[in-house]
């Protein structure tokens, strides 16, 4: 919703298999990474990636939930619909061609549509940061892990442990 809310897409559809049939033709490419990453070698996560920031996680749900509501009974469903001609409501199916149930997550408190919809627009989300490893885990992977990774990442995949 926030995508179509910032304009980035007139409309987005979102589709769920049914539980139980959830094989995708797209998971067949999962096979080919993985086939792939078994004749690689990664010391490191900084190798599967060319971007200077790595990873980053953002706190998108902290801060979307001041401007939205949450879906009720979200798994019962399965198709969601949201578009720009209707910013805030979703339309969601429980089966393929069943009726569409309209469901208005737009907060509307003291601010108007409008301003909430600026608001939204202007957002921007705070990176979240991992907790420290445990020390069991940091001796786990220094102890078991750390013997099979090339000497030059050594410390920065399995440093010493650290209490």
């Amino acid at each position: 919703m926030y995508l179509v809310i910032c304009e980035y897409y007139e409309s987005i559809e979102l589709n769920f298999m049914i539980p139980g049939h959830t094989k995708f033709k797209c998971d067949g490419s999962f096979r080919l990474i993985k086939k792939f990453y078994r004749k690689t070698t990664v010391d490191c996560v900084a190798q599967c990636y060319n971007d200077r920031n790595g990873f980053q996680y953002f706190d998108i749900v902290n801060s979307l939930k001041t401007y939205f509501k949450k879906l009720p009974g979200l798994q019962k469903f399965q198709h969601f619909t949201f578009t720009n001609a209707n910013p805030g409501i979703i339309k969601a199916q429980e089966i393929a061609n069943g009726t569409f149930q309209e469901f208005k997550l737009l907060k509307i408190n003291k601010f108007t549509a409008n301003k909430i919809l600026e608001n939204v627009k202007a957002l921007s989300f705070s990176v979240l940061v991992p907790p420290p490893m445990k020390y069991e885990r940091q001796d786990y992977l220094y102890q078991n892990i750390r013997p099979f990774v090339k000497d030059e990442y050594k410390d920065i995949t399995c440093p010493k442990p650290i209490k």
